[in-house]
Formats: structure tokens, C-alpha cells, sequence
């Protein structure tokens, strides 16, 4: 199964605010834990899922697990740091912040949102700097799944559930999944014109340019799925391209690319500059 953090958020949100009952919600959200520990399960799948419905089996020897058996390493530690931030945060005043301001504290990356906040200060600044963005969102996605952190309210901000006490003193080994590789940036399909499809999004993009662009359309395309959206709401390819070309260091050079206004400045601005510095 393909999947981001994003959908995990999204889907826990539709159970959440739909208008049916309690009772009803708690058995959608019992369903979707299952689904998500199937798909990040290590183990033979078939086991899995017919203890879901209270048989016992052996190893099949056919399912992908059994077959190619998935890497894992001991993320115990890396949960523990992860869990431990969330935890600051709400010790602080009962700060909650989402997932990507999580994880800028964990790698210790200076932000106008860290700065404004003293985050720099707390004891799990930069504890996680070993890792990089796409490893912890595949931990932080993991330990959603297996229900040590939830999600809540409008922003999607970070919480920690009543078994994350149990991860947090290190009574419980969590074996992660390795994250697959992500495609390599620059990576494009042919279109029918000869050129690649990337470049005839964003033509005389020089290379560095090139793969700012890329992650800019990542990065898009996780925010359309967080808000049910089309990719082309959030900003046109023409203006991730401008973005990309002119490579803004600020939010003031940034609000002087056209299809940029002071709305979507607001709502996405620093987010941008982030990619854009990642890149």
C-alpha cells in the first residue's frame, strides 16, 4: 500500500468530523487502526488479517512480508525523541504544534515559527538532527499507526496518546519499516511534444532551479491531499516555477512573485521558504 502522513491525517479527520455517532465513529476508527497496522505490518499479512477476525495462522510464505520481507531497524529511540518533543511542547504552556514544525525542532533548523516561539531552548532542540525530513515523517507516520500519536482540530496539530507513556520509558522495542527511497529529483516522464513533462512545466530552468521546482510540487501535492484540494488551487506550476527561478529568501521577496497574495503569503509562506531552502 502507497501512502503518506498526510492520508493518515486526512482520513482520521473525515471520522472525526462526520456527524454520525459516537459509537459509529469509534468503530470507523478501530477499522482504520487495523487497515494502518496491515500496511505497515513486518510480519506475513495473512496473519494479520485473519487475527483481525480472531483466527490463528501460520506464515503463509506467500504474501509480499513472507516473500521479500520488509528492512526494518530499531526505532525505539527515534520514537522516544519524537514523543518527548511533543511532550515539551505541551508542557510549554500547552503548546501543539503539526508535523512539520515537529520536525524542525527534532533537526534543529533555525525558523521564523522556532524563533518566535524560544524552541531553540527546549531540551529536544536538534536532538533528532541524525535523521532527515523523510525519515521522521515515515516514524511520526508510523506511530500514528500504531496509535501512540494522534491528530486533532482544524491544523492537524500533534498529540500524544495514552500508550505513548509505555514508548516514552522504554518498556516497549518498536521495529520500523525503512522507508522506500524516494524517486530521484529530476527524475521525468515524456509527453508527447519530445520534451520531459518537468521541464514543460518550467522551461529555462536551469538545474538547481530545476529541482526546486520538483520539490515545490511535492510539496504542493501533500498540501492538496491535506485539504481535499486540486494541485493547481494551491499555486499554478507557472508560479512554483517563478518561485523556483527566482529562489526568494524572504517573505517579502517571496510576496513579489505574481500568483502569490497576501492570503496564500500568510497561509503558506513560510512553508515555501523552508522547501525552497531545502532544496
Amino acid at each position: 500500500m502507497t501512502y503518506g502522513l498526510a492520508d493518515v491525517v486526512n482520513q482520521r479527520r473525515m471520522i472525526d468530523e462526520s456527524p454520525a455517532g459516537e459509537d459509529f465513529k469509534t468503530i470507523q476508527r478501530g477499522k482504520l487502526d487495523a487497515l494502518l497496522a496491515l500496511a505497515e505490518a513486518t510480519d506475513c499479512r495473512r496473519v494479520r488479517l485473519l487475527g483481525y477476525f480472531g483466527e490463528d495462522s501460520k506464515p503463509c510464505g506467500n504474501c509480499d512480508n513472507c516473500l521479500h520481507p520488509p528492512a526494518t531497524w530499531d526505532g525505539t529511540e527515534a520514537a522516544r525523541k519524537l514523543l518527548s518533543c511533543i511532550y515539551r511542547f505541551h508542557q510549554n504552556g500547552g503548546q501543539r504544534f503539526g508535523a512539520g514544525h515537529l520536525i524542525d525542532v527534532l533537526r534543529g533548523k533555525v525558523t521564523d515559527k522556532v524563533t518566535q516561539y524560544g524552541h531553540q531552548q527546549l531540551s529536544t532542540w536538534a536532538i533528532g538532527a541524525e535523521l532527515s525530513e523523510q525519515q521522521w515523517r515515515a516514524v511520526l507516520r508510523q506511530l500514528i499507526s500504531l496509535g501512540h500519536v494522534f491528530t486533532e482540530g482544524e491544523y492537524h496539530t500533534l498529540a500524544l496518546a495514552d500508550t505513548a507513556r509505555s514508548v516514552l520509558k522504554g518498556e516497549v522495542q518498536l521495529l520500523l519499516r525503512v522507508p522506500s527511497a524516494a524517486p530521484k529529483k529530476g527524475r521525468t516522464t515524456r509527453v508527447a511534444s519530445g520534451k520531459t513533462r518537468s521541464t514543460a512545466d518550467a522551461p529555462d530552468l536551469d538545474f538547481e532551479a530545476q529541482q526546486r521546482f520538483e520539490s515545490l510540487k511535492a510539496w504542493r501535492a501533500e498540501v492538496a491531499k491535506e485539504h481535499g484540494l486540486p494541485a493547481y488551487v494551491i499555486f499554478q506550476n507557472v508560479t512554483l516555477a517563478e518561485m523556483a527561478r527566482q529562489h526568494p529568501h524572504s517573505l517579502d521577496e517571496l510576496a513579489g512573485i505574481s500568483g502569490v497574495g497576501s492570503k496564500k503569503l500568510e497561509a503558506y509562506g513560510r512553508e515555501i521558504l523552508r522547501v525552497l531552502d531545502a532544496s
